[in-house]
């Protein structure tokens, strides 16, 4: 794939998947073998499991909104940097009653690698955690 091929696709999870809610898309572009690894967690997951957290955290942030603000490829590796927004007028989130108000707006670093056949198997996720906390009101 070309270095365009590859945003393009980094851009569509981020689009279809985190802006419009869209798991659907995960069968596409990511390998059934498909393994997150998130840093603020020390811990890995699937597709499944970012389809759960997706489809959880768009009921907290019904206007969540993920804004692509920088693309690196090299090889088969993606690196972006990502701003998310959204206000919690939703469901239940991370110990939180529904519907504090509360504004989210957190920067996110992905790495992506690519398979052979196109599709994403690996993700590397960082995001500020303790400024997620602090915005939501949800402990140190």
């Amino acid at each position: 794939m070309t270095p365009d091929e590859i945003r393009a696709r980094a851009r569509r999870i981020t689009d279809e998947l985190i802006n419009q809610g869209d798991v659907a898309v995960l069968d596409e572009l990511v390998d059934p073998g498909y393994v997150q690894y998130l840093a603020a967690e020390d811990r890995t997951t699937g597709a499944a499991e970012l389809a759960e957290f997706v489809t959880e955290i768009r009921r907290a942030f019904p206007d969540l909104r993920a804004h692509t603000e920088q693309q690196v490829v090299e090889g088969d590796t993606l690196a972006q940097r990502l701003t998310l927004t959204g206000t919690h007028s939703g469901a239940a989130f991370a110990g939180l009653p529904p519907a504090t108000g509360a504004r989210l707006r957190v920067q996110v670093v992905d790495i992506y690698r690519i398979g052979p056949g196109g599709r994403f198997t690996q993700r590397w996720t960082l995001w500020d955690e303790h400024a997620v906390r602090r915005q939501l009101g949800i402990g140190s």
